[in-house]
């Protein structure tokens, strides 16, 4: 038997199915008046499909989802899926590479994510911040240029491609923004 909750009683975090989808609160308000029943209005992100959608959930009784996290480790890649292993019980779980098209960008041997699942169903990868990745090739800098922002193309093995600053040349260690893919800075 599932749990049910009142629309009023939600708070950010919460996972809850409304319509045959799977939402979680990013945030609520409820406004209460006088002469009627609080409204409720929630920004909810879809986890099967990434959308960001505000709905208005006044006198709704919803059931709660147990959305559980895991922390696995990348250990390589199969023909068409990526292989993780669960950190604690080195079980294996092999994810379809259609399924993480922006997070195999940085996803690299030994890189450490969080995989959220509602029943057997897996909804996503949640990579870490910040990665490190070594510069496999960058254009030549351009001689002369004194401005400090001058930028060039970079690229990492897994073939994406990035902005980062001239002094940076191939082999370079560099730490990558997984949310946005810009250059953060080099490393050592």
């Amino acid at each position: 038997m599932s749990e049910i909750i009142a629309a009023k009683d939600l708070r950010a975090g919460n996972t809850f199915i409304y319509k045959d989808n799977l939402y979680q609160v990013l945030e609520n308000s409820f406004n209460k008046t006088a002469m009627r029943e609080g409204i409720v209005k929630c920004k909810v992100k879809n986890l099967r499909t990434g959308a960001i959608t505000i709905e208005v959930l006044t006198g709704e009784k919803l059931e709660k989802a147990q959305v559980e996290t895991t922390k696995m480790t990348y250990s390589y890649e199969d023909t068409n899926s990526f292989v993780f292993s669960d950190n604690e019980t080195y079980e294996t779980l092999e994810i379809a590479k259609n399924k993480l098209a922006w997070e195999k960008n940085f996803i690299s041997e030994e890189t450490e994510v969080t995989i959220q699942k509602y029943q057997d169903e897996i909804l996503g990868v949640a990579l870490p911040d910040q990665v490190v990745a070594e510069i496999t090739d960058a254009e030549e800098a351009v001689q002369g240029n004194t401005v400090q922002s001058v930028q060039k193309k970079a690229w990492i093995a897994s073939g994406f491609e990035l902005q980062v600053p001239q002094f940076v040349k191939k082999g370079d260690k560099v730490l990558i923004n997984t949310t946005s893919g810009a250059y953060v800075g080099r490393t050592h």
